[in-house]
């Protein structure tokens, strides 16, 4: 590809003795590496990725069994007053100092089919009283089983169990696009400090040139050559060239400062931007694009889940609707055993007990509010439907027109290569014809026009170049160029 050689020149970095070693020259690729190394926006997508990782956990946990160990003690050392019937009627007040402590142990575990809870528990008690004698019994549950299940309408794990994994799947490609972001946003960066850069360059170069013309056409004008106005007019535009050289000094000096603030870099640090030396000459297949797309964005899975959502909130209201089955099973063994006097005995003996509960609630009169609590969800459902299918529409869109802009911008990107290099030639030619006095001053300050345009344009299609690059490679997280899918390795 043809690019301007006399910008390339201009862009060479500038040898100064006690500031050469500490420089840094930066690439393209140096900017986008560092930026999803270190870079703010790389740990804000790192702080999303582990609160996503951080959620399915915490579900994974919730569908694992609960082991919960229950410890109580309560005892009175300076002694209690009590009342004790006695066998004639009466009731004498005594003054007891008793200590009661109970260890249990339980196991639960959820039922996502069911919607249900299951549960072992086992507890152990003991009783000791001090005074006015002292005496020890103990208490002993073996087992206890339970089964509870609040009802049948509506089973809020079982929807978990569908989305959340779902969700999580989602914020992994989310990472990989937040990371393909920064990217992009890199390169915004990278090309605003290279536009500031070179335009510094451009009007550097400018008030050399315009200098040497000033003092050429000062000493023609002392031989009588040329008029005064024409003397006038190249001071004017030196004068204005070394204001457009302060103005450009001043606005690289900010780019460079946003681009180090975005890289997290310190403010002092001395760098230099290197023009992209390669460009990768590739066409991006549009249904390849497309399919790719489809398989590996974070969008597609937002809209399974969405939809997953409308769902999970109209069976939510069907099964709040007023009816309710409720069922709870409970057996074990429990008693006070064979001696409770001892430790061993409390486990020996008790009684097998059983209940089973079975709770139906109708409503008879709710004048059609559960009704119209489901109507109102499926409502919200088609609402969902039409706007997930509406962005499916744009995701689809959006990845069309980017690919074909990547496309067409290596094409304008050649034409504004060759534009800077007639530009800059025919400046050359018409500032050596000025010279020998072929042409006026307007001719060749026109030509200096054209030759900054044609650099500055060379530029925006490099920017606009590598921008529908990392676009296209946000929207498809495939690398067309490797021909691979894009990953990126995640650790805590």
């Amino acid at each position: 590809m043809l690019r301007n050689k006399l910008i390339a020149s201009s862009l060479c970095c500038f040898t100064f003795t006690s500031l050469c070693s500490a420089q840094q020259k930066m690439t393209l690729p140096d900017v986008v590496g560092m930026a999803q190394r270190s870079s703010p926006s790389y740990y804000r997508a790192q702080s999303r990725a582990l609160n996503s990782l951080y959620a399915y956990r915490y579900f994974k946990a919730g569908q694992m069994p609960h082991l919960v160990a229950n410890f109580n003690n309560a005892s009175s050392p300076m002694g209690e007053t009590t009342t004790v019937e006695q066998p004639n009627g009466e009731i004498e007040v005594r003054r007891r100092s008793t200590s009661n402590t109970t260890l249990g142990l339980g196991l639960r575990q959820i039922v996502p089919w069911t919607g249900g809870v299951f549960s072992v528990r086992s507890d152990l008690g003991r009783v000791d009283i001090f005074s006015p004698e002292s005496k020890t019994t103990y208490w002993a549950t073996p087992f206890t089983l339970n089964y509870n299940q609040p009802t049948f309408l509506y089973n809020p794990y079982n929807w978990e169990r569908k989305i959340s994994p779902l969700a999580y799947e989602e914020s992994k490609r989310t990472y990989i696009e937040d990371l393909e972001r920064v990217a992009l946003d890199g390169s915004v960066y990278f090309f605003a400090a290279l536009a500031a850069q070179t335009q510094e360059k451009i009007y550097q170069l400018n008030v050399q040139n315009t200098d040497t013309l000033y003092k050429i056409s000062k000493g023609r004008f002392d031989l009588g050559k040329i008029a005064e106005n024409e003397l006038l007019q190249i001071e004017l535009s030196l004068l204005n060239a070394r204001n457009s050289l302060e103005q450009a000094t001043l606005q690289k000096e900010i780019a460079y400062q946003e681009l180090k603030r975005f890289l997290n870099m310190p403010k002092d640090a001395d760098i230099e931007i290197a023009l992209p030396n390669k460009t990768p000459l590739f066409n991006v297949p549009l249904d390849k694009a497309i399919a790719e797309a489809g398989n590996n964005r974070q969008a597609v899975l937002e809209f399974r889940r969405r939809r997953l959502e409308a769902e999970q909130d109209i069976a939510q209201a069907r099964g709040s609707s007023g009816y309710e089955l409720n069922l709870s099973a409970q057996m074990g063994q429990a008693g006070g055993g064979l001696d409770p006097t001892s430790l061993k005995g409390a486990y020996q003996g008790g009684e097998v007990q059983q209940r089973f509960n079975v709770g139906v609630s109708i409503p008879v009169v709710d004048w059609g509010r559960a009704r119209n609590r489901v109507r109102q969800a499926r409502a919200n459902r088609d609402l969902v439907e039409i706007d997930v299918q509406q962005a499916e529409r744009s995701f689809e869109q959006e990845v069309y027109l980017q690919t074909q802009q990547f496309n067409i911008q290596k094409n304008l990107l050649a034409s504004a290569a060759k534009a800077d290099t007639i530009a800059a030639l025919r400046y050359e030619i018409t500032k050596q014809r000025y010279l020998i006095g072929k042409i006026s001053i307007t001719d060749l300050n026109l030509a200096q026009q054209e030759k900054d345009q044609a650099s500055q344009g060379y530029i925006g299609a490099l920017r606009n170049f590598w921008s529908a690059y990392y676009t296209v490679r946000r929207l498809t997280l495939y690398d067309f160029e490797q021909d691979r899918k894009i990953r990126y390795e995640f650790t805590e």
